[in-house]
């Protein structure tokens, strides 16, 4: 029970507060009385104004929330995803590993020529019972092996012991590689139409390759002279999985997208995309690194010399090897920087040695505030708020150094159809004469050599 303390004070008032409580509110002037219940309904009125204001400001709280989350890809993934088929059947788990990486569980790959698989099988021989596939990569003259170990050897020490010391080095997990556009709920845009359509890149027939996701052959916004777009696309995926389109549909877009303000990068261009990402739920994709390096093989039996990579994972020695051999066969990648932040570690492909790495800038030439920095960093394009293609068929806004990385590839593809013969280090020396110094003078962590735009300069 509450108790309570009377002064001398208070009984003095007592009489006169318990008046006033009773006094009749007839008895007061009609102007008084108006005063009052205008003065409440006013205060009522701002009351509920500040319900409303509160419940929005409480909304908008939680789509930054949600939204700040899916900025980063690995957010909001599991630490267990398992990947069905059409049919619902598992057909992997995608796992977290060491250092918040992820990959195939149990899955591990070794890049080894048919001659080096079969000393290992002659040291090794119980290897050969957790083989799952061998698939040769035909344009590199190697094979890759996948196994599937059992957990008491599902580490890279482990295994790496039960190789030859010579070959032990060419041994990975089969990690999980993320696309790099923002991870963003689709939205409706204002404004789509630009009136002023910048110049192509060039205007001579391109050959070009990409990795990514699929995408999407009947979107309107694709020129329909086959001289102007030719779309050839070949997917490295088991065939049950569900084909994913979002973002090779946004990357293709920014180079051959043809309407509502979308002007070509390269208004004649046969490109090949090789389909390696599977969708991980709505809005994010995700590839094997079995399934880049067949898209990669394929890549380069076509004769392709430029290939656009929008996309960033772990540095390994597999994928590391498959690199080098393609830079010394005068391949040049061009690839994502990463949208991972100011202080994120450094992603690859883009940080290997010979792959063109690419940031992301907006409209006024600021860097984009998730794009990695970095001795790695080569070249910045436009990549905040892009206008493109999207899997819906509709046309929309995207951001990320994904959106930046194909407007390098059409220019490297544009100096080289000028001159074929130009080799990767001629290639980047003419870059560096068509860019912007931004940032630091010279070359810098954040925008690297500087700012590459349309149309390529002539004569340098």
């Amino acid at each position: 029970m509450k108790k309570y303390k009377l002064t001398l004070l208070g009984l003095a008032l007592m009489p006169i507060w318990v008046s006033a409580q009773l006094l009749p509110i007839t008895d007061l002037p009609n102007t008084i009385v108006e005063h009052l219940d205008r003065t409440v309904n006013r205060n009522a009125e701002r009351l509920q104004e500040l319900k409303q204001q509160r419940l929005i400001e409480q909304q908008l709280q939680k789509t930054i929330a949600i939204k700040a989350q899916l900025l980063d890809p690995l957010v909001q993934l599991p630490n267990v995803l398992p990947i069905f088929d059409t049919r619902k059947q598992l057909v992997w788990n995608e796992v977290k590993v060491e250092q918040g990486h992820r990959a195939v569980e149990r899955e591990w790959l070794i890049l080894l020529s048919a001659d080096q698989w079969q000393q290992v099988l002659e040291v090794v021989p119980v290897l050969s019972q957790y083989v799952q596939t061998r698939k040769s990569l035909d344009s590199l003259d190697l094979q890759l092996i996948k196994l599937q170990v059992p957990e008491s050897l599902n580490n890279t020490q482990l295994l790496r012991q039960q190789l030859p010391e010579l070959l032990a080095p060419y041994l990975s997990r089969n990690f999980i590689y993320q696309p790099q556009s923002d991870v963003m709920v689709p939205q409706v845009d204002a404004a789509l139409v630009v009136n002023d359509k910048p110049e192509a890149m060039c205007q001579m027939p391109i050959s070009l390759g990409m990795v990514d996701t699929a995408i999407n052959p009947h979107h309107y916004a694709w020129p329909n002279a086959q001289e102007n777009f030719a779309l050839i696309q070949q997917h490295f995926l088991p065939a049950a999985i569900p084909t994913s389109y979002s973002h090779g549909t946004a990357v293709a877009g920014v180079l051959a997208g043809e309407s509502d303000g979308l002007s070509p990068l390269l208004p004649s261009l046969t490109l090949y995309s090789a389909g390696a990402f599977y969708a991980q739920n709505e809005y994010q994709q995700g590839a094997t690194l079995e399934s880049i390096l067949q898209a990669l093989n394929w890549l380069v039996a076509q004769n392709n010399r430029v290939v656009n990579m929008s996309l960033t994972g772990p540095d390994n020695p597999v994928l590391s090897e498959v690199v080098t051999l393609l830079v010394a066969k005068e391949i040049i990648l061009v690839a994502a920087a990463g949208n991972g932040g100011p202080a994120a570690a450094p992603l690859y492909p883009a940080a290997y040695d010979g792959v063109i790495a690419v940031t992301a800038v907006d409209d006024a030439k600021r860097l984009y505030r998730w794009a990695n920095q970095g001795e790695y960093i080569d070249f910045a394009a436009t990549g905040v708020k892009v206008l493109t293609t999207r899997a819906d068929g509709s046309i929309g806004r995207e951001s990320g150094t994904s959106m930046a990385t194909p407007v390098v590839s059409a220019k490297v593809a544009c100096l080289l159809a000028l001159t074929p013969e130009l080799t990767l280090a001629q290639v980047v020396q003419q870059l560096q004469q068509q860019a912007q110094d931004l940032g630091d003078p010279g070359k810098d962590n954040q925008y690297g050599y500087g700012l590459l735009t349309r149309p390529l300069k002539a004569g340098l």
